[in-house]
């Protein structure tokens, strides 16, 4: 068992300006009848939420159940968004594009399947950029160094602004878009998870 969400991350919001940028994706979501307008404690998990509004099954592909989900969370700050159970992937580095596996074949990555090193190399950073410092990845293939957060990681995304979907079913691709849109025009990132 467990609970399921899907999550949409703003890649290039600030702290500073986070909060707004979340206020216009709900006000836009509120407009098309995603998202009813007020917080509700039994919307997320642990959090506050927006519960899903009179057109909540236009953001799915389909339901499964044809029950409305809980509602969307708004978070702020700087965190590592993930799935919840497998986290990170990989990343790429910004510079040249070689992407960096941290899971594979017992004969590439030893008897555990995984890169400790690598997953090691990529937390510490992220844990520093949460915390506000200023924290760069080399790369070892180009040698170069590029802040964590300018790195695509596979499954997981460093971010200020993220928007969880808790118990909502696949989301069309139109609403990553309308969520870029109501931020104007910001890069997102997007993955599920279950808790």
């Amino acid at each position: 068992m467990g609970t399921y969400f899907e999550w949409v991350a703003d890649l290039d919001a600030t702290e500073a300006d986070a909060p707004a940028l979340g206020q216009r994706v709900v006000d836009t979501l509120v407009a098309r009848g995603v998202l009813l307008p007020h917080l509700s404690p039994n919307a997320a998990l642990g959090a506050d939420g927006y519960p899903p509004g009179p057109e909540w099954a236009w953001s799915v592909e389909r339901s499964a159940s044809g029950e409305p989900p809980w509602g969307m969370e708004v978070r702020v700050g700087r965190e590592l968004y993930d799935g919840g159970q497998v986290g990170v992937e990989s990343v790429t580095c910004p510079r040249c594009s070689t992407r960096r596996g941290f899971y594979g074949p017992p004969e590439e990555f030893g008897p555990t399947c995984t890169d400790e090193d690598g997953l090691d190399w990529f937390h510490d950073a992220a844990a520093a950029w949460t915390e506000g410092d200023v924290a760069d990845l080399e790369c070892r293939t180009c040698g170069g160094a590029a802040p964590v957060a300018d790195w695509s990681a596979e499954g997981a995304a460093l971010a200020c602004l993220v928007f969880n979907f808790w118990g909502w079913d696949e989301l069309r691709p139109e609403v990553i878009r309308v969520i870029a849109e109501a931020t104007g025009g910001h890069r997102t990132a997007n993955g599920s998870g279950k808790v």
